[in-house]
């Protein structure tokens, strides 16, 4: 089980931190530039990583039409949450994000692929209820002298559309990427979902959609951020393989909190005592949700 927990904080260290410089990162030279620097990076990493470890490249149709659908997701999730994050509060868009698992568990009960246990129903109340209270209690803080802070609600507003946005994508991408999973190997899917995430970035590019500055001034940031954004994947491919992967997918789903303590840390972010309360009891919900699938 200690591989399994190790596995599962390498993932949430890795990942929370990436998130957490993506806000610095994307501040810089925008979203879709920052996400663009960090993926192709990304490829390259997960290539040698394939190629130190000796994992085959298994390809099949259907596998390759997943993957790359998969990758279009983890595209457009990356986008907005780095949007969003910019926009912030991060105590605010990464509660809403994290709260995937809830859309996966409702797609699996739709499509019949599995039922709703009475764990899992409390488990998503709880992400549920933890969700609202952070946006409720985001959006009406005390800003002093008893008056609640309204001045920023336009920006809170669009956070929390873009994170609502990135949830669902986060949703997708992952049941693309089991999919395609099912048939090619999580390894060969990682590499392949961002080597589509890569060509889709580039097209746009060539299409006009964004630009892509020199990244003068934050390379080591995206430097980091895709060295740890790709580590924090391997770490939850390297956990599947254990013998208790369900560990290592909770401890990992605490990426989140990382992330929301380094800005409470080093951007004094405000984070009230009930918002904290609402953001724990969202991942708890989440790892509780985790730990039942």
């Amino acid at each position: 089980m200690l591989d399994s927990v190790f596995w599962g904080v390498v993932a949430a260290l890795s990942l929370g931190t990436a998130d957490y410089l993506a806000r610095t990162t994307s501040n810089a030279v925008g979203p879709f530039a920052a996400f663009t620097y960090v993926v192709m990076l990304g490829t390259l990493l997960m290539a040698a990583f394939m190629l130190v470890t000796g994992s085959e490249l298994r390809i099949t149709k259907f596998g390759l039409v997943m993957s790359c659908l998969h990758g279009l997701c983890v595209t457009a999730m990356s986008v907005m949450l780095y949007a969003a994050l910019v926009r912030g509060p991060v105590s605010l868009a990464v509660p809403v994000v994290a709260a995937h698992p809830v859309l996966i568990i409702l797609y699996e009960v739709a499509f019949g692929v599995s039922s709703l246990s009475t764990e899992q129903i409390l488990a998503s109340g709880l992400v549920i209820a933890g969700v609202v209270g952070t946006s409720v209690f985001s959006f009406h803080h005390d800003a002093g002298g008893g008056r609640a802070d309204r001045t920023t609600h336009p920006r809170k507003h669009a956070t929390l559309v873009l994170s609502l946005g990135a949830c669902v994508a986060y949703a997708l991408l992952v049941i693309t990427g089991q999919a395609a999973a099912s048939e090619m190997g999580q390894t060969s899917v990682a590499l392949v979902g961002r080597a589509a995430s890569a060509a889709i970035l580039l097209a746009a590019l060539a299409g006009g959609m964004f630009r892509l500055p020199p990244p003068s001034g934050v390379i080591r940031p995206l430097a980091a951020q895709g060295i740890l954004d790709t580590a924090g994947y391997i770490g939850l491919l390297a956990g599947g393989s254990t013998l208790f992967p369900g560990m290592t997918a909770v401890v990992g789903s605490m990426f989140g909190f990382i992330t929301i303590l380094l800005a409470r840390i080093f951007v004094r972010e405000h984070v009230g005592l009930l918002q904290w309360s609402s953001i724990a009891l969202s991942f708890a919900g989440v790892a509780w949700l985790v730990q039942s699938r």
